[in-house]
């Protein structure tokens, strides 16, 4: 006693030093906590000013745009909207006033902001009130009175101020919060070095006081109530106490160094050997047993592992459970009994439920085979009844009995079809159904085992004993039979047959009930049809193409999202109807709207406005999706239309607008669908994407023409590169070359809006030879990550077609000092359709100096596999508008996986391009495709950044 006295006194005299230093410590980091919690504080303040101001701009935009649909459309629906929105807005300043009440100068700004918000709801509730009263020329007259435009910029100005200072006050903030974690840091850092050598010291002690109690602990382990044991790895007892000897080896004095197989006995043995291999893999379990009568024992299995991870054996730990084993035995019969007593009381209540769930199902059901299939369900898992079908009768000369909906039969209705049963009073119409049918009456059998009338169904019966047949009567007909099936005899008491046949009147009346609100439905969409669709056609007319056109447009301002807009015109209909008359244009007119549906996907809407004008809206879609679209419709087109036994070619001209970029109102969009269509009249085309600069800014255009030649000459170009992985391991395999046009007004032009212009004034030789001499220099100089990664460069039709691209290319990687191969071009499938005799040879002179090849855009042009099995390429790559319908689109993700075991057949790689969720990733790696490439992995980037990115990259899992 006096060592354990002394080795406490010991280490509480090390903790109380402890204590003291901490004591020490804990003032001055309290300060530094309480400082930075107040600095936690006000940059949560801070933070929520922020994002407060910016829901007040995005309210306000909110309240203009509702306003000016008002007073534009009259729609009370806006007003709504933006009194909404104007309440909202009001929570919001509250919040801002609140934040700024310490803040002189923020809340001066808001004051003034008040007043100008306060300014423009005078302006709004004028216009709502002009709208109202004297129409929308009224309102729209005030607009233009107003200072709409002033005080609206005045509103962002100081929201854009507010939102600055408490930026920098937020940028203060988070240093000064720096400074106090750097503090926190230091002092923790210091504390732990103290108690680090502390901890020391007292572990040496309490080492040592171990060693004196271990004598101590075996002596406990060898009397404590429980069966302790330890087993090595080749089953051999180590340890054992007393407990264990006297259960299982009592005649033994020691037996130590035997194996588990000796002292168990074989058959106790052959029941602990699996749980023994589980325990010696590293499984921790625990199981009870009954190694001798009347003895019961829970036994736990604890692996021990040695330092290298191996198992080196097991703990044993057993325990008697003798007396519980025989009070769960005694509540066992107890539940028995219960569950007997409970299953009298369910066979009593079960038809109630029936009823109860039949009910609910028919105020639920909207259509006849909904409720019938939902009736079935109900009866057997509300009801608990082990079968329920319903059969139709059908008047036909067999009086064929057909199953229409059933629950609990292993093959479903198809294997109840195949019994062939009938309502007649035949063989196979000796079933309780064919007999309620007949007499109009329930029909029981209380076993069907045996029963004559089962005779031919006795193999089919499937543990189904006994049956209840009721009639159902529709409008005082008996169009079929309700039937419930039991897996006992003699299973339906006089109540529950009397409830169940209340249920089935309940089924006949909802049928009854359906039927008539379908007859009316119909009737209803007869004469919708006639009033919103082309009677010839059987397309949506030009009132309801209005209609949806003005909803996607309401959507796309509120989600932020665009869609596009056809107009496709029929050639030569004109023609046709003067040489054929007018019922061939017609049929002209329907074999042309058949084909538009064919081809557009089923989201869209194609619509006939007038004559031989045809709409398509597509929904979601940008230039890229549409485009696709205008091509497929000219295929779809290509084949002759036969008519009056004529094969005419059937031809369309289409003009193309896309929401928002080509107008804000449906006249806008529908009157530069109409200029685009002339347009493609006038140039030849068969589509043509409306071009506001073409249509209203030419000098523009030739403006900007200039300045792009300037800008190849002044080094006004940026190379930018985007990152290819490869998927299967990882690694960063390449690159895309992409340009970039930093212009010196401007700022960063994307390629979209000057690489067609480049096309139509020739200036993409130029643009393509700065390009490859970017590519060339860069790939000389990379070093670390990015050397010796290839870098792709795109061809346009253009530069295929012109004579010096291999000369060009072959100059270049003359004075090169970077490894062959290096370089590699991408061209899209239409480029090399364009021409493709001529394309073929290019490309074999490209694939003669070493150059890899891609395909780009793959799926979007029309070559054919024959074909494609020519080209000299290496890789081909998914155009990324399929990958991009991976997560929604299921006919996207058919096509992406058949494309990649296409182009594994034709012994290509494939590169998926547009890849920007874990999920896309995740699933082509699935399908095995070879690269990826996409904003998931990286967006572009500055050619000179590339390196860096390379290094650190790392594979997503």
């Amino acid at each position: 006693m006096r060592g354990v006295s002394g080795f406490e006194s010991k280490v509480l005299l090390a903790f109380a030093s402890a204590a003291l230093v901490v004591a020490a410590l804990a003032g001055s980091i309290w300060k530094l906590v309480g400082d930075e919690a107040d600095a936690t504080q006000r940059v949560a303040r801070s933070h929520e000013l922020i994002s407060s101001l910016a829901r007040v701009r995005a309210r306000t935009l909110q309240i203009e745009l509702a306003t000016q649909n008002f007073r534009l459309t009259g729609d009370p629906a806006r007003i709504e909207e933006r009194d909404s929105s104007i309440a909202r807005r009001e929570q919001l300043l509250q919040r801002i006033r609140l934040l700024t009440e310490q803040d002189a100068l923020q809340r001066g700004r808001w004051d003034q902001l008040r007043a100008v918000i306060d300014q423009r709801l005078q302006f709004a509730r004028q216009i709502e009130t002009l709208r109202k009263t004297e129409g929308e020329p009224a309102a729209t007259a005030y607009v233009a009175s107003v200072p709409l435009a002033a005080t609206r910029q005045q509103v962002y100005n100081l929201l854009t101020t507010m939102e600055d200072e408490e930026v920098e006050q937020l940028a203060q903030r988070s240093a000064g919060e720096l400074r106090t974690h750097r503090a926190l840091s230091l002092s923790g850092a210091l504390l732990a070095l103290f108690l680090l050598a502390l901890l020391a010291g007292v572990f040496e002690l309490i080492r040592r006081q171990l060693r004196v109690s271990e004598d101590h602990l075996r002596s406990i382990i060898s009397n404590v109530p429980a069966m302790i044991a330890y087993v090595d790895a080749g089953q051999r007892y180590v340890y054992v106490n007393q407990q264990y000897l006297q259960r299982f080896a009592p005649a033994q004095g020691d037996i130590t160094g035997r194996s588990v197989r000796e002292v168990l006995g074989e058959d106790r043995y052959a029941i602990a050997a699996p749980l023994i291999a589980r325990a010696l893999a590293g499984e921790a379990l625990s199981y009870d047993w009954q190694p001798f009568p009347e003895v019961w024992q829970v036994i736990n299995y604890v692996p021990k592992h040695a330092a290298d991870g191996q198992v080196a054996g097991y703990y044993v730990l057993g325990s008697d459970i003798t007396e519980r084993k025989r009070a769960e035995a005694h509540i066992q019969g107890l539940n028995s009994e219960l569950e007997l007593r409970v299953s009298e009381l369910e066979h009593v209540s079960r038809a109630l439920r029936t009823l109860s769930a039949g009910n609910r199902t028919m105020l639920r059901a909207s259509e006849e085979q909904a409720l019938l299939d939902s009736m079935c369900v109900a009866i057997v898992e509300s009801g608990a009844y082990a079968m329920a079908a319903v059969w139709y009768r059908v008047d036909d000369a067999q009086r064929t009995l057909d199953p229409r909906a059933a629950c609990g039969y292993p093959q479903g209705v198809e294997g109840l079809r195949v019994l062939h049963a009938s309502w007649g009073d035949g063989e196979r119409g000796r079933g309780a159904a064919a007999r309620a049918i007949r007499s109009g009456a329930l029909t029981l059998v209380r076993d069907m085992r045996g029963h004559p009338d089962y005779m031919a169904w006795q193999a089919e019966l499937g543990g189904h004993v006994s049956v209840l047949a009721c009639p159902l009567r529709v409008e005082g007909e008996v169009i079929g039979a309700l039937a419930i099936y039991h897996a006992e005899a003699d299973a339906f008491d006089a109540d529950e047959i009397r409830l169940l046949g209340e249920s089935a009147d309940d089924l006949a009346f909802g049928i009854g009930t359906l039927r008539a609100r379908a007859e009316q439905a119909r009737i209803q969409a007869a004469m919708h049809q006639l009033t919103r669709y082309d009677a010839l056609t059987g397309l949506p007319n030009e009132a309801v193409f209005s209609d949806l056109l003005v909803a996607a447009m309401h959507h796309s301002e509120h989600s932020g999202g665009s869609f596009a807009v056809l107009q496709t015109d029929i050639d030569r209909l004109r023609e046709v109807n003067d040489a054929l008359g007018f019922s061939h244009g017609d049929q002209m007119l329907q074999e042309f709207g058949a084909r538009l549906r064919r081809v557009v996907p089923a989201h869209a809407t194609v619509a006939r406005l007038r004559g031989d004008e045809f709409a398509v809206l597509l929904p979601e879609a940008g230039r890229a999706e549409v485009t696709r679209l205008a091509q497929q419709l000219e295929v779809a087109l290509a084949a002759p239309c036969l008519v009056a036994g004529i094969p005419l070619d059937l031809s369309a001209k289409t003009g193309i607008v896309l929401f928002p970029e080509h107008g804000a109102t449906p006249h806008d969009l529908f009157r530069h669908m109409d200029i685009a269509v002339h347009e493609a009249r006038h140039q030849g085309r068969r589509h043509v994407i409306f071009d506001p600069d073409q249509q209203l800014d030419r000098p523009g255009r030739l403006k900007l023409a200039i300045q792009l030649r300037q800008a190849i000459e002044s080094d006004e170009l940026r190379l930018y590169l985007q990152p290819k992985v490869e998927m299967r391991s990882g690694r960063v395999c390449g690159a895309e070359a992409l340009l970039r046009w930093q212009h010196p007004e401007r700022g960063l032009v994307p390629p979209g809006e000057f690489i067609g212009l480049a096309e139509d004034t020739g200036l993409i030789k130029p643009l393509t030879e700065w390009v490859l001499r970017a590519v060339t220099q860069w790939l000389r100089a990379s070093t670390g990550a990015a050397a010796g990664l290839p870098v792709a460069v795109n061809l346009s039709a253009r530069n295929l077609r012109d004579e010096g691209l291999l000369e060009q290319l072959r100059g270049l990687r003359s004075g090169g000092d970077y490894p062959a191969g290096l370089l590699e071009i991408e061209i899209t499938e239409s480029t090399v359709m364009e021409d493709a005799e001529h394309a073929l040879r290019v490309l074999h002179g490209l694939r003669e100096q070493g150059i890899a090849l891609y395909v780009d855009d793959f799926g979007t042009g029309y070559s054919s596999l024959s074909y494609l099995q020519k080209l000299p390429v290496d890789f081909i790559k998914i155009d990324q508008s399929f990958v991009r319908s991976l997560g929604g689109d299921k006919d996207a993700a058919v096509i992406v996986k058949s494309t990649i075991d296409l182009v594994h057949d034709l012994g290509r790689q494939i590169v998926a391009e547009g890849i920007e969720t874990q999920d896309a990733w995740d699933l082509l790696a699935a399908w095995g495709c070879d690269i990826a490439q996409g904003y998931f992995i990286a967006r572009p980037m500055p050619a000179a950044d590339f390196g860096a990115w390379a290094a650190q990259y790392r594979p997503p899992q």
